[in-house]
């Protein structure tokens, strides 16, 4: 099996275990590189320097370490991983091998988070590795079989580390400064500096990343997940489309254009100044695109035989598809009308209104060009019949 496992378990190091004889099996076998993890904060640390690695073979009981802060007589409870498991969305194999069963509750739950990824056995023949050892192996390449639509995520996380490391190591080599330079020059610009050094980096990641010959043969021949019914298909076909259109902000996450907002339970509007005006206009007025909620389910409702309508046929208005009105529901979309969405709305307004969401690119760039050809139209007089019909002969 190609790829990297993390193996996190506090007693894998040592000699007297089962745990370290696993780990050294796995190491000395050829189809594994195996990195051992001994306690929970390296491995959060591992997982967010690591970003391709097929399977994570982790403990439940980690003994917590006091660092010389332990009374005597006081027993210090273990640590387990659950909290690591909730915030962190990983992408891989999770096969938590403990020495003792999980609460059934917790296992539901991340069974939730991690559906057909995270799976929970027991060491049960501490005493015989080569049965142990026997039974992760056929656990993890029974999971690499059954999902065998995974390759192509991982053979791109893997074209994405490869070229990020080419570009800095060309951009290091071109001037060592070069974060500073964008960053300055941004700045002077008038521009957003953080978005911009980190756009000039994706748009270089993006245009080596579609050069990888592996990734490219990957996606000629993906293999396709386990079907499903035909109404659990459209289900997530409109999540699939949500998540492409759609991305969910952190907190703190600076003004971008794209950003939606909620100026009512029925008004939403979509931030479309651009971002080289953003830091000088965001502390006095920003303009949007606004639009109704009831306006859109109506026009909707009206139009549940014409499909075409999401084409975006019609230059007076555009049509978002599975707009994040409400959270986990998929099949509402947004009619913005361009004769009456334009506003210009002071901080007073906008402050503290901003919705979870933001319109990706390059939908955002396509509603504004939109906008902008609407409004820039230009009227020019009819041709007459007879000189149509005269350039017809």
């Amino acid at each position: 099996m190609e790829g990297v496992i993390l193996f996190a378990d506090d007693h894998v190091f040592d000699s007297e275990r089962i745990e370290n004889k696993l780990f050294k099996k796995f190491n000395s076998d050829g189809n594994y590189t195996v990195l051992p993890v001994n306690n929970l904060n390296t491995l959060e640390k591992a997982v967010a320097s690591i970003s391709t690695y097929k399977a994570l073979i982790l403990d439940w009981n980690f003994k917590r370490d006091m660092e010389g802060d332990e009374e005597d007589g006081i027993e210090i409870p273990d640590e387990n991983p659950y909290d690591f498991l909730k915030s962190k969305k990983i992408y891989s194999l999770v096969y938590v091998y403990s020495q003792n069963e999980v609460a059934a509750g917790i296992k539901e739950e991340l069974e939730q988070l991690y559906p057909g990824k995270i799976f929970f056995n027991i060491k049960e023949n501490i005493n015989e590795s080569e049965k142990e050892f026997v039974k992760i192996s056929q656990g993890i390449q029974n999971f690499v079989d059954k999902n065998k639509h995974l390759t192509v995520p991982f053979v791109w996380s893997q074209a994405i580390n490869q070229s990020a490391q080419t570009i800095f190591a060309e951009l290091e080599q071109a001037d060592p400064n070069w974060v500073k330079e964008i960053y300055d020059t941004a700045k002077e610009d008038g521009t957003e500096p953080n978005t911009e050094v980190i756009g000039v980096f994706q748009n270089l990641l993006n245009e080596s990343v579609i050069q990888n010959e592996a990734l490219l043969n990957s996606l000629n021949n993906p293999v396709q997940a386990n079907q499903t019914t035909t109404s659990d298909k459209e289900i997530l076909l409109a999540k699939l489309y949500n998540r492409i259109y759609y991305t969910k902000l952190i907190n703190d996450a600076p003004l971008m254009t794209g950003d939606i907002f909620k100026f009512s339970d029925d008004e939403f509007a979509i931030l479309i100044t651009p971002e080289c005006d953003m830091d000088k206009k965001k502390d006095s007025i920003l303009d949007f695109l606004v639009f109704s909620k009831d306006m859109s389910e109506k026009f909707i409702a009206k139009k549940k035989k014409d499909n075409s309508i999401f084409n975006n046929g019609v230059q007076s208005r555009h049509i978002l598809p599975s707009f994040p009105f409400e959270t986990d529901k998929y099949n509402l979309s947004a009619l913005i009308d361009f004769e009456t969405a334009f506003v210009v709305k002071s901080k007073a307004e906008f402050d503290g209104k901003r919705a979870e969401f933001k319109l990706n690119s390059p939908y955002i760039y396509q509603l504004r060009q939109r906008y902008l050809a609407y409004i820039g139209r230009v009227g020019v007089p009819a041709i007459p019949q007879s000189l149509r019909l005269y350039n017809l002969k």
